[in-house]
């Protein structure tokens, strides 16, 4: 993504002074050389302050009490945009910010707010054409953001050499999990498209995932409703609605037999004296049944009781003799001290074999470790009954609360009649038939939606083919594979790179662990060796080097949306870590070694740049100077802070 640095500005506090601007070259490496305290180093919590950090980083004291505003202006693929931010003063950031987006930049000689930092976010989050949906549920938040990717452009001081951080802000667990959850869509490995079907999917099995529990809650609702119709049709036959030959039918005849009902006409039904009759004698048949399967019922309750029983009582008697093995098993250790050197442990006095409390012991500890081992299976046969006889309960429950649901509806139909005897002697009326009919039609209805054409059932096989269609988008085995392609093609570019740096093992094949944010090096014995099990600060510094060169290389390589920016900051540190005023010197009297080691370091940069023809900016804050770096090619040397000269002028600070 063309996102480059092209100018740095500093605002002061004292009006009266002009801003200072600070100019980089695109596509090539920029080096701000100078002295120790000259402030270098705050070139990136400047840049990234700009760039809408949650807090300021820059150092403060001198840089912030001179300056009121801080600003970049970045090439864009098309134009430029400035992004000048407030000095928070005493807070720790602050939201005020102006945003200028135009093909020519002029700089403001006062800067005024027009934009927040969330508005300058959205900025950069749709110029990255970053996608909007979450890449995965429940890591703080997951969508890719803008600010997730400036972990590969910054390389901080305290990172760059880090046996254990690899990235920029992955220190914190917030930052680290994230990173880690989006690795693949910047990999290209995840694409919009991909992330919208996932989304998609996500819903559509939440939806199917409740109605197919709505629809076995009505299944159950049906299968409950079954008694009832059975309950029903019998009123039915006594009403002369259908015919005697009905009450033994299947239930799904019983179905077309009610919703025949409700279309019918009552009017030509007639009311019969046998089906009366019948009916009365339903309920009698019921309570025999009822009678039946209650005395069924209590004879498994009481064997079901009888065996957990049981069951319990061989829990506890095993416990007991768990207990007194534990309690014995110094016996064994007392039999073989003895047996060795015939003196006992205990009192120190010699000892035969044939010592009676001894062996009395002994026995003891063989009787229980026998008797516990033929406890330790229960007889298969036993536990085929134990759940027999739980079946049983459950089925014969059920089929007890049918029949007693049967007698229900019966009996309160009767009281209801015994009700209507006082206030409507004709009970068997066209009315009363039809009011009847009114009460099964919303059971009718209720179960036609449960059938295989029904509106539900129709809802979720649609569901069932969409999830089906996203699965094919959101394959998970194509995904994998995709990741491990990108990662192979930044390992390749990785191992390009440190070969032409000061590294111990160049030959080493290593690649990125994305899951551990760290690289693998594989040794010459096999073993996988992490970036913090290798020693050496300069082995860290070509890892980190040759990784994150790596990966905007191979962002060049496809439209990522990473910005293809590096900052780095005193690589060099791990060859002449002691600098202090006398910079220069210490410089000069590097060795030769660690010279040509800083050297290939600016040469790296500048091969990794031509490589991608220019589509890449690296920025180099450096102690190092053009004596080490000057024959380098493609070398822009920005600013040297030598001799008073500084990041902050003088004259803003006196």
């Amino acid at each position: 993504m063309q996102f480059q640095i092209e100018k740095l500005i500093l605002w002061p506090k004292n009006e009266k002074y002009e801003y200072k601007v600070i100019d980089f070259n695109i596509d090539t490496v920029n080096v701000i050389t100078g002295d120790s305290r000259t402030g270098k180093s705050a070139i990136i919590p400047i840049i990234d302050y700009c760039l809408a950090s949650g807090d300021c980083y820059i150092p403060t004291q001198t840089i912030r009490k001179a300056c009121s505003w801080f600003g970049i202006v970045v090439k864009l693929k098309k134009g430029r945009v400035l992004f000048a931010r407030k000095e928070p003063g005493l807070h720790k950031s602050t939201s005020e910010m102006m945003l200028i987006h135009d093909d020519i930049i002029e700089i403001p000689n006062t800067p005024e707010k027009n934009a927040t930092c969330q508005s300058v976010k959205r900025f950069l989050d749709e110029y990255s054409k970053l996608s909007f949906i979450d890449t995965d549920e429940g890591y703080y938040g997951s969508r890719p953001a803008f600010r997730d990717l400036i972990s590969f452009c910054f390389q901080p001081q305290n990172i760059v050499a880090n046996a254990n951080i690899l990235f920029y802000k992955t220190d914190k667990t917030e930052h680290r999990n994230k990173l880690i959850n989006i690795f693949p869509y910047v990999l290209g490995a995840i694409t919009p498209e991909v992330l919208s079907a996932r989304q998609e999917l996500l819903d559509l099995q939440r939806q199917l995932k409740k109605k197919e529990s709505d629809y076995e809650k009505l299944c159950q609702l049906a299968t409950r409703w079954e008694d009832e119709i059975k309950g029903w049709m019998s009123v039915a036959i006594e009403l002369g609605l259908i015919e005697e030959s009905s009450r033994n039918i299947s239930f799904d005849s019983q179905l077309k037999e009610v919703e025949e009902l409700v279309r019918s006409n009552t009017e030509e039904k007639i009311i019969k004296s046998d089906s009366i009759i019948n009916s009365s004698w339903e309920i009698v048949k019921l309570r025999e049944s009822e009678n039946s399967i209650a005395l069924e019922l209590t004879k498994y309750k009481n064997r079901y009781i009888e065996m957990s029983q049981l069951t319990k009582s061989i829990n506890e008697y095993r416990d007991a003799l768990t207990i007194q093995i534990e309690r014995l098993n110094i016996t064994s250790w007392l039999d073989e001290r003895a047996k060795k050197g015939h003196i006992c442990p205990v009192c120190q006095q010699k000892c035969d074999d044939d010592n009676h409390q001894r062996n009395l012991y002994f026995t003891r500890l063989k009787e229980a470790k026998n008797k516990k081992k033929q406890l330790e299976d229960v007889p298969a046969a036993f536990e085929r009954e134990y759940d027999l006889v739980k079946g049983e309960i459950q089925r014969l429950t059920e089929e007890l609360a049918s029949i007693q649901k049967r007698i229900k509806i019966e009996e309160s139909r009767k009281k209801q009649e015994a009700v209507e005897e006082n206030i409507n002697p004709n009970r068997y009326t066209l009315d009363g038939i039809s009011r009847f009919l009114g009460k099964i039609e919303y059971a009718s209805e209720t179960i036609a939606s449960l059938e295989v054409d029904g509106e539900l059932s129709e809802e979720i096989n649609k569901l069932k083919i969409r999830i089906n269609e996203l699965k094919k988008i959101v394959d998970e085995s194509v995904i994998r594979r995709k990741i491990d392609s990108a990662i192979t093609r930044v390992s390749v570019k990785q191992m390009e790179l440190i070969k032409s740096l000061d590294s111990e093992r160049p030959n080493d094949p290593f690649k990125l662990d994305y899951k551990n944010l760290t690289v693998e090096v594989d040794s010459e014995d096999g073993r996988k060796d992490y970036l913090w099990e290798i020693g050496s600060g300069s082995n860290w510094l070509e890892y980190h080097i040759s990784t994150i060169l790596g990966l905007q290389s191979f962002f060049s390589t496809f439209q990522a949306s990473v910005p293809n920016f590096i900052v780095f900051d005193q690589p060099s540190q791990v060859y002449f870590p002691h600098l202090s005023d006398t910079d220069e010197l210490e410089v000069k009297n590097l060795k030769d070694v660690d010279k040509e080691a800083v050297k290939s370091i600016f040469s790296t940069m500048a091969k990794c740049i031509a490589n991608t023809k220019g589509k890449m900016q690296i920025i180099v804050l450096e102690h190092a100077d053009s004596s080490i770096y000057g024959e380098v090619e493609e070398i822009h040397e920005v600013c040297v802070w030598q001799n008073g000269d500084k990041l902050i002028p003088l004259e803003w600070i006196q």
